[in-house]
Formats: C-alpha cells, sequence, structure tokens
C-alpha cells in the first residue's frame, strides 16, 4: 500500500523470504519475487537491533551494521492468545484454549472459539489455532450450535487470504513449518495465475490459488477433505479437473 503512494519501502524480514511461516519457502519467493518487482527493498535473513531518532524516527539499525534512513516504521511481531481469563479458571492453556472438535474446554460447560481457541482438528490429527476473521466467524456459529447439545466437529480448513498489488491470492489447509513433501504449481506463475498445493504422503495438505477467482478455493478445500492421494502429474495439469483428483 506504501509503494502505490509512491513511498520507498524497506522490508526487514528475519527469515529467508517473506510469509515462510506460512507458505513456505517455495511460495514464500514468489512472493518475494513480486515486491523486489514493485521496488521494494527487502532486507531477508536480517534482525531489528533498534529504532534511532530524538523524539522522532531517524533510522532503523538492522544486526549487519546498517541503518535504514525511515520517516514511518510499521512493526509486524505478531500476538499472543489473550487466554488469562482460562488460566485464571483453571483450564487448560498451551497456545491457547485448549478444546476439542466440539470446541468444548475440559469443564464441558465452557467453550472456546476463535483466536483464542487452539482446536483439535480431525483432519490433520492435531490441534490448530488460527488466527483469521474467518476462524472466529465460524468457530463461534459452531461453538453455539456445540453448546445446544448438537454433535458438531469443527474440522474446516484453516483460511487466510490477502491482497497484494495486481496479486490476489487465498490459501488453505495446514501444515506444520517444513510438514510437507513438495509443492505442485498447476497454471502459470509468471502470469500471476495459478494453483499451488502442498503434498504430504500423497495427499493434499493446503492449497493456495493466484488471481483464479472464476473457481477459488473451494476446490482446494475439498482436495482436502477428501484425504486421497493425488497423481502430481494430474495435479499439475489444468486440463484435469480437480474435481476428478478429488474422486480419485
Amino acid at each position: 500500500a506504501a509503494r502505490e503512494y509512491g513511498c520507498e519501502v524497506t522490508v526487514v524480514e528475519p527469515r529467508p523470504v517473506p510469509l515462510q511461516a506460512a507458505l513456505g519457502p517455495e511460495m514464500g519467493g514468489f512472493f518475494a519475487d513480486l515486491h523486489r518487482r514493485h521496488g521494494v527493498d527487502l532486507r531477508l535473513g536480517r534482525q531489528v537491533t533498534g529504532v534511532l531518532g530524538d523524539g522522532h524516527v531517524r533510522a532503523v539499525a538492522t544486526d549487519d551494521g546498517a541503518e535504514i534512513p525511515a520517516d514511518v516504521v510499521v512493526v509486524g511481531i505478531g500476538v499472543r492468545p489473550n487466554a488469562e481469563l482460562a488460566v485464571l479458571s483453571g483450564l487448560p492453556v498451551d497456545n491457547g484454549v485448549l478444546v476439542d472438535a466440539a470446541l468444548r474446554t475440559e469443564d464441558p460447560d465452557v467453550y472456546a472459539a476463535g483466536d483464542v481457541a487452539n482446536a483439535f482438528n480431525p483432519l490433520y490429527g492435531t490441534r490448530v489455532r488460527v488466527e483469521h476473521w474467518a476462524n472466529a466467524l465460524n468457530g463461534g456459529l459452531a461453538a453455539g450450535r456445540s453448546m445446544l447439545g448438537q454433535e458438531v466437529v469443527y474440522d474446516r480448513p484453516p483460511y487466510f487470504f490477502s491482497d497484494q498489488y495486481d496479486v490476489g491470492m487465498e490459501f488453505s489447509g495446514w501444515f506444520e513449518p517444513g510438514g510437507y513433501d513438495s509443492v505442485v504449481v498447476r497454471g502459470d506463475r509468471e502470469e500471476q495465475a495459478f494453483y499451488a498445493f502442498w503434498l504430504s504422503g500423497g495427499r493434499v495438505v493446503a492449497g493456495m490459488h493466484v488471481n483464479l477467482w472464476d473457481d477459488g478455493i473451494g476446490p482446494v478445500q475439498n482436495l482436502i477433505r477428501s484425504g486421497v492421494a493425488v497423481d502430481a502429474e494430474r495435479l499439475a495439469d489444468p486440463g484435469v479437473p480437480l474435481a476428478d483428483l478429488a474422486k480419485s
């Protein structure tokens, strides 16, 4: 956004590529190239050691001895789940309030949903905490149904989206850092119109589309839910409908 207003922008990122935690190095590299093409100075693998100035920021110091001139600094350092109420109530907490697939805590009369809930997701067989408004929206509705005594299994694949310059993307799924075997690209990466799929044991655990709004993220979520092993060559072939792969 700052670049589109004509500002000079420098990004200091401690990881090797942007978005590495969410997308891994392959697709993180795609977004690194995108920002470079739009004139962003990426300082990757670098740490900020200080913000310099006297009453107003003058520069940002980094661990390689550089001082980057700056008028405005935007700091993105992440968040921690606000689970103090659960701690005071004696409920189990570990990276959020621990809940089962029905969004119940250890106390059967207490539920948690949204960013604060570290919920068991049957699709992945482990707990996943998701920081996105879609999770708060859908998880809140599921928790409400669960409170009413309905049988609930909250197993939606995690989701987020991002719009950067002329690139719009949607991502769905989950993997631990490095927790996939390969990334399969379907479409034209250079033309910024493609799908990317993260595979583990031949199964699609996450996927993303870039600028493919006609089909969107739905086919990706269907593949994740199917749990089927897919042929990588067919997955990469735009002529093979994704719906057919979900049935294979």
